[in-house]
């Protein structure tokens, strides 16, 4: 009977400290699928890039759900571009440093958050559409914004720990 006791007890205590735990931050949930593997890309694919990002040194093609990525510099920058097996331009995206990102939309940050430090950028290039997506942070928590030709929206919010 003490044995059945200290059981009930350890579970109902359990339960009560896995409830606690999982109420504390509730991650939404990411899939990924897909396999990773380098690719010796079609002629149709690499002529693309080429005319694209003439200049691009060091390029690493992987396959991925049957579609090429690319990573590579191109004007000192880290990018990526993801194919289409026939060679069409999925979307490019294009990793900045604060003095790299352009004059009008870090003005339009800096004046939204003047006391936040930009501490990550990437510009998001897909058909006719520029978007950037900027991390400005403070002493307390960091904010994903998305900063279009006239508008800046909040994406997340991380509270610093």
């Amino acid at each position: 009977m003490k044995k059945q006791v200290f059981f009930l007890l350890f579970c109902g205590l359990s339960l009560l400290g896995m409830n606690s735990l999982s109420a504390q931050i509730v991650l939404k949930e990411v899939t990924i699928t897909g396999k990773t593997t380098k690719a010796v890309v079609a002629k149709e694919v690499s002529e693309s890039f080429s005319r694209l990002f003439k200049d691009a040194v060091a390029p690493e093609w992987y396959e991925v759900n049957k579609r090429y990525v690319v990573n590579f510099i191109y004007n000192d920058q880290k990018n990526r571009a993801v194919f289409t097996k026939g060679g069409s331009l999925v979307y490019h995206l294009a990793y900045a440093v604060e003095d790299e990102i352009p004059q009008d939309i870090k003005s339009m940050v800096k004046n939204k958050y003047p006391d936040y430090a930009i501490t990550f950028s990437v510009k998001v290039e897909q058909g006719d559409a520029k978007v950037w997506f900027i991390n400005v942070e403070d002493a307390t928590k960091i904010h994903v914004l998305r900063v279009g030709a006239d508008e800046i929206t909040v994406v997340n919010t991380l509270k610093k720990t």
